[in-house]
């Protein structure tokens, strides 16, 4: 059996960067299944180990040095996962004590500084899955020696996780399936850390930058929750992406809005990890989020996302126009929250259609991860 050693599970503080790797395991059991994939990865505290053996129960984790060792030994491909930018470290300790090939996975290619040293580990790899357009695009520039640099889905495309029972929750706030609309708020720049009062900011610039736009864009989102009590008759629960988004959404958006508006409005006090989301999700009839991969969880469950992407964020946003979802991106800078209301209206007005689009989307998701395996496979068996 081949063996692929996946890198990856950057974090948890963010249920998209806990989402990339069941994601990509749910792929390669689709698509690749005489393939063995295991885990090399960055952070799995929180529950989420529990959850990735609870859903892949014969999963191999690379967590201690000699885990490291054996699965270099034993695997034939390295897979830099779904993300931002790369382990450039961990490719070239693979590259040096292994000499076997490896590839990207579904990753934004608009991280900085572009130095030579980043240049010859994309040179080198075996393969590149970008997951939006502008990142083929730019790396195509930079005539790199990869014989192959294509579009490949994000893997939180691929996630199905076992459901929790989120019937206590959803009872306790009357949140009836289909009757309400999730939100999500985002600062221009992630804090380095927070408390319930305060994001904390290494760099200054960021910081002014994320302070500065903070009012003006919590205003347009408190203005599209309000319209979605008013004008649908839904309610709103604002919940999170990150972790410093709990005590955001309860200072900037719940206790801003009018009383009247308040009383249809739940505010999710809590983080929660990828499968608890992704079990409310699937009871929701719409999301409207700053962040990214809420939107890609509620697309995996045909449910219609409307992306509010900020000039800050990555290029990863591109992927929404990539796969036919062009009506359900704006920009925020450009959008004044009428805009953003006419186009949730035209989703929850016309709803079959949205899910249909939902569900198109998806399955043209499925379809290019399907393709970039098929090459994966080949790489293993050459």
């Amino acid at each position: 059996m081949k063996k692929i050693l996946l890198r990856g599970s950057w974090q948890t503080k963010n249920i998209g960067d806990i989402a990339h790797t069941p994601g990509f395991l749910n792929l390669a059991a689709r698509f690749m299944p005489e393939v063995e994939v295991r885990l090399w990865p960055c952070q799995i505290d929180l529950g989420v180990r529990e959850m990735l053996l609870d859903n892949f129960p014969g999963l191999k984790i690379a967590e201690t040095e000699e885990d490291v060792r054996r699965a270099f030994a034993e695997c034939d491909l390295l897979i830099n996962g779904s993300g931002p930018g790369i382990d450039g470290k961990g490719i070239l300790s693979w590259r040096e004590q292994t000499g076997k090939p490896y590839g990207f996975f579904g990753i934004s290619a608009d991280f900085a500084p572009w130095t030579d040293a980043r240049r010859e580990i994309f040179s080198a790899a075996s393969f590149i899955f970008c997951r939006d357009s502008l990142s083929v695009h730019f790396l195509n520039q930079q005539k790199l020696n990869c014989p192959l640099v294509e579009f490949g889905p994000d893997s939180t495309f691929g996630l199905k996780l076992e459901k929790t029972d989120q019937t206590d929750f959803l009872r306790k706030n009357d949140l009836e399936r289909g009757r309400f609309v999730c939100v999500i708020p985002r600062l221009r720049f992630t804090p380095n850390s927070f408390d319930d009062d305060h994001f904390y900011y290494n760099d200054p610039k960021k910081e002014a930058a994320a302070m500065r736009s903070l009012e003006p864009d919590m205003e347009k989102l408190r203005a599209v929750i309000t319209h979605v009590v008013r004008r649908h008759g839904l309610k709103v629960l604002i919940c999170p992406e990150m972790t410093y988004q709990v005590p955001m959404g309860r200072r900037f958006l719940y206790e801003k809005l009018p009383s009247d508006i308040r009383e249809k409005v739940v505010l999710k006090r809590e983080y929660w990890i990828t499968s608890e989301a992704e079990s409310v999700y699937a009871q929701a009839a719409a999301l409207v989020s700053m962040e990214m991969h809420s939107p890609i969880i509620f697309i995996v469950e045909h449910k219609p996302a409307l992306l509010l992407r900020q000039a800050e964020d990555t290029w990863k946003g591109q992927m929404w126009r990539d796969l036919g979802m062009q009506d359900w991106i704006l920009e925020l800078n450009v959008s004044s929250s009428d805009l953003i209301n006419r186009h949730l209206d035209r989703i929850l007005l016309d709803y079959p259609d949205s899910l249909k689009q939902a569900e198109s989307a998806a399955e043209r998701a499925v379809a290019a991860a399907g393709l970039a395996m098929e090459h994966i496979k080949r790489i293993l068996n050459a």
